[in-house]
């Protein structure tokens, strides 16, 4: 695999980032310590890779023995490029997984308020989605749409897919630069504007736009309880018939990272648009070229006309608007996501893997796929 030199530097950390980037353009050589190599991915710019340097290191013991005494170096890394992919290490299970995390960052969450239904296996460590295999999930940073999000995500290949099923990245600060300006300068102008619908208890975990119910969301079934939270995170809200519930709130479109100042587009509009996974599927498709694949398209394509037809936008499952309210359009949405395919870094999964992303630098998503796959998830405050 091609490697990256990866220089040492006591200097501030914007002039860091623009001295790697500047050697990311040159030859690449590897880098390999006594105990961890590191490399890139052959055609990939992320993640870089952590890789045991032998075998006698590859034991979870010498991981976080590892991990422990070089946590400037590893920090430095997420800071240059916002994604480490730990690879060949023996982890083995959810609860080791946890260690690693931890022992990365102490400061994981159990609170989760995204939308994608989740399964718990550890203290802090859940299933990254339950969404049915064929749906994609769309390129996003965590939970964007909320004041605070989580600042770092880990990802762990409990069981690797065989084929497709992939968790694929992007440079969110590399996607502001190219995004075309009248679109980046009206969202960080404005903002984005959210739209939610949620069922009730006893609803279906599984819908094709509104995902979970409120209550597995806010883990009570007390409305005032639920209310709790939605005044906290700045929601407005309203309770419809049939114990549904709605949360509209606008948050800024994109967000400094708090450690290096640089700048990143940050928000859901490209997840929670009514024409993004139509969208969406016509990249999946071209890429995996199955007729599952077409007929999800199609499917998706005709549902959505449907929808758009007989909905306003304010009634919508999930939408996303300018921060005004006004329409982000057809082309509009097509140019958001065609900026980040153009971006996509697509590795596969390998058994054991642990995927360690800057949350404020770099998005994921979920590519479609068939047959046995669980990734699972943990995240800092």
């Amino acid at each position: 695999m091609p490697a990256t030199s990866l220089t040492r530097s006591s200097g501030k950390k914007k002039s860091l980032v623009k001295k790697v980037n500047s050697e990311k353009e040159k030859t690449r050589v590897s880098k390999t310590s006594e105990e961890i190599s590191k490399n890139l991915i052959k055609g990939l710019k992320l993640p870089i890779v952590y890789s045991p340097s032998s075998p006698e290191k590859a034991d979870l013991k010498h991981l976080t023995n590892w991990i422990k005494k070089n946590q400037k170096e590893i920090q430095r890394d997420l800071l240059i490029y916002g994604a480490i992919l730990f690879r060949g290490f023996n982890i083995g299970s959810s609860e080791n997984f946890e260690k690693v995390a931890l022992g990365l960052d102490s400061n994981l969450s159990e609170a989760y308020l995204g939308t994608s239904p989740r399964d718990k296996k550890t203290k802090f460590v859940h299933t990254a989605s339950e969404l049915p295999s064929a749906y994609p999930i769309m390129q996003h940073a965590e939970m964007s749409f909320l004041n605070k999000p989580p600042k770092k995500l880990f990802f762990y290949a409990k069981v690797a897919p065989s084929k497709n099923g992939e968790t694929p990245i992007t440079d969110l600060r590399t996607v502001l630069r190219e995004m075309p300006s009248h679109i980046s300068d009206k969202v960080e102008k404005q903002g984005i504007k959210y739209i939610r619908h949620y069922d009730g208890p006893g609803a279906s975990r599984y819908s094709l736009w509104k995902t979970k119910p409120w209550n597995e969301m806010f883990k009570t079934i007390d409305k005032k309880e639920a209310e709790k939270e939605i005044k906290k995170q700045d929601f407005d809200h309203e309770w419809l018939p049939g114990n549904k519930l709605r949360l509209i709130n606008s948050q800024v479109g994109v967000r400094k990272h708090p450690i290096s100042g640089s700048k990143a587009w940050h928000n859901h509009s490209q997840t929670f648009h009514i024409d993004s996974p139509r969208l969406e599927y016509q990249y999946v498709f071209k890429r995996q070229k199955t007729l599952r694949g077409l007929g999800v398209y199609l499917i998706l394509s005709l549902l959505t006309g449907i929808k758009k037809l007989f909905s306003k936008s304010e009634d919508l499952d999930v939408h996303a608007t300018y921060g005004d309210g006004s329409e982000i359009s057809n082309k509009d949405i097509k140019t958001i996501i065609g900026v980040f395919w153009k971006n996509i870094q697509i590795f596969s999964w390998q058994k054991d893997d642990i995927l360690y992303i800057d949350n404020y630098s770099v998005s994921h998503g979920r590519l479609p796929f068939v047959g046995p796959r669980e990734i699972q998830v943990a995240w800092t405050e």
